[in-house]
């Protein structure tokens, strides 16, 4: 008798959380919709979630979303858009920008909304919807094309042999041709001036010239500001002192630098702009005005005092090497 009252009991507390589950469903719908499916990878499409609720309902709407998972992010601030269909119901719009910098196939997952009547709580979820991220732009016209019509027979190594031998022939002509000039000016005495190459210290400072003229994080391109200082600051530091900078992380770029008779100060100051652009570029870190200002400051500083320092004490490439193994 106990055994069946428990399980009338346990019978009737599910009946009861799906009869509330399917009354919100009643309450409340939510459509999802994408503009399109397929974009250039950093283009931009909208994505639409229409929730056409009771009018006893309150929601709590996601817009303080920043990305929707790991590869697909928000663009501004989303849009918020009410109407009524009549007193006892309403319909909003909740509206999107989003865009991606990784090719492939992204899944939006389910959003949950919130709902409030009267005190009970319960979430409803979107349903997911994907994103294709393509390289190059496609063809969305639908032409069809005759391949055939402009398809030929290939070619065979027969027919090719007669072209292959004349290029060999004229690059053994021109060889030989070099070969007699050069003899010639070295018997003659003629010495070519060597070409004259721009120190990387000044290529370097020009491109920070263009970085602070851009004006990039007044405009809110912050991200963009800082990947213009570290890319110049790696380029000067892959240049100046012999190892592939661009290709190391912020770290190994750092221990690679404490073997040198750095200045300690502007060492302390590359170690911050470093890390704080990590923080911009992959923790989405917003620093103030005056850290902008003070960062391109201070890769100014480290090309100038660094242009000049350690001659002795650059390490060759295989020291480099030696390091990081």
């Amino acid at each position: 008798m106990n055994m069946s009252l428990g399980k009338s009991i346990f019978l009737f507390t599910i009946a009861l959380f799906l009869g509330m589950h399917c009354a919100y469903g009643q309450l409340l719908s939510v459509e999802t919709k994408i503009d399109t499916n397929v974009i250039v990878i950093g283009d931009q499409t909208g994505l639409t979630f229409t929730l056409q609720k009771d009018s006893r309902v309150l929601v709590k709407l996601p817009i303080e979303l920043t990305n929707f998972g790991e590869n697909v992010e928000v663009v501004g601030q989303p849009n918020v858009d009410t109407s009524s269909s009549d007193k006892s119901s309403g319909i909003i719009k909740l509206s999107y920008t989003i865009t991606s910098f990784d090719t492939g196939t992204h899944f939006i997952p389910p959003i949950p909304f919130v709902v409030n009547m009267k005190g009970m709580v319960d979430t409803i979820f979107s349903e997911s919807v994907y994103l294709e991220v393509v390289g190059v732009p496609i063809d969305t016209t639908g032409t069809i094309r005759d391949i055939k019509a402009n398809a030929k027979a290939p070619v065979t190594f027969k027919e090719l042999l007669p072209y292959i031998l004349i290029v060999l022939v004229l690059v053994l002509i021109g060889w030989f041709i070099y070969k007699y000039l050069r003899k010639k000016k070295i018997e003659q005495g003629i010495i070519e001036p060597a070409k004259v190459t721009e120190p990387a210290y000044i290529t370097a400072l020009r491109e920070l010239d263009k970085i602070k003229a851009q004006k990039l994080w007044q405009q809110k391109h912050v991200k963009e500001y800082y990947v213009g200082i570290t890319h110049t600051i790696r380029w000067y530091i892959s240049k100046r002192f012999n190892f592939p900078a661009l290709e190391e992380t912020s770290d190994q770029i750092l221990d690679q630098l404490g073997f040198l008779n750095l200045d300690r100060e502007n060492y302390d100051k590359l170690t911050n702009l470093l890390n704080l652009a990590d923080l911009v570029k992959f923790a989405k870190s917003e620093p103030n005005p005056d850290e902008n200002i003070i960062h391109l400051d201070n890769a100014y500083d480290f090309i100038k005092k660094t242009k000049d320092q350690v001659e002795n004490s650059t390490p060759g490439p295989t020291e480099v090497k030696n390091h990081i193994e």
